[in-house]
């Protein structure tokens, strides 16, 4: 496995559009919300749970981003940071404020084909 400081990839996506004059402002935001978020240490909740019951959990944002139907019958796996819950599959932390340690912070936002993009990484401090 590659140790934590060499992953190049990790990112958020939601449907939906930003414009291009709003994004430099936007990505700013995200960014100083992002910290504010790790200096408030929150633990990481994981969860197993059937397509209905994410569904029932993710109903006020699940048009943004998921398309349960995808699933099929298979359980979905929810996480949720700072109380908002969505389906992924990826590595998590135990808290916000083990990111904050390891100097993690939001790298760039894009937009393509109806998809907003928000990159996130290690060492942000330096690629800024």
């Amino acid at each position: 496995t590659k140790p934590i400081s060499s992953l190049d990839g990790p990112f958020v996506e939601y449907k939906g559009n930003i414009a291009a004059e709003d994004r430099g402002p936007i990505l700013e935001k995200l960014k100083v919300a992002f910290q504010e978020l790790l200096e408030e240490d929150i633990d990481t909740e994981i969860m197993v749970l059937t397509k209905e019951e994410a569904q029932q959990r993710c109903d006020r944002i699940k048009e943004n981003y998921f398309n349960f139907d995808e699933f099929g019958d298979e359980p979905v796996r929810l996480v949720t940071v700072a109380g908002w819950t969505c389906p992924c599959g990826g590595t998590h932390s135990k808290s916000t404020g083990s990111l904050r340690e390891r100097k993690w912070g939001i790298t760039g936002l894009k937009y393509k084909k109806g998809i907003v993009k928000i990159k996130y990484n290690q060492d942000w401090e330096n690629n800024n």
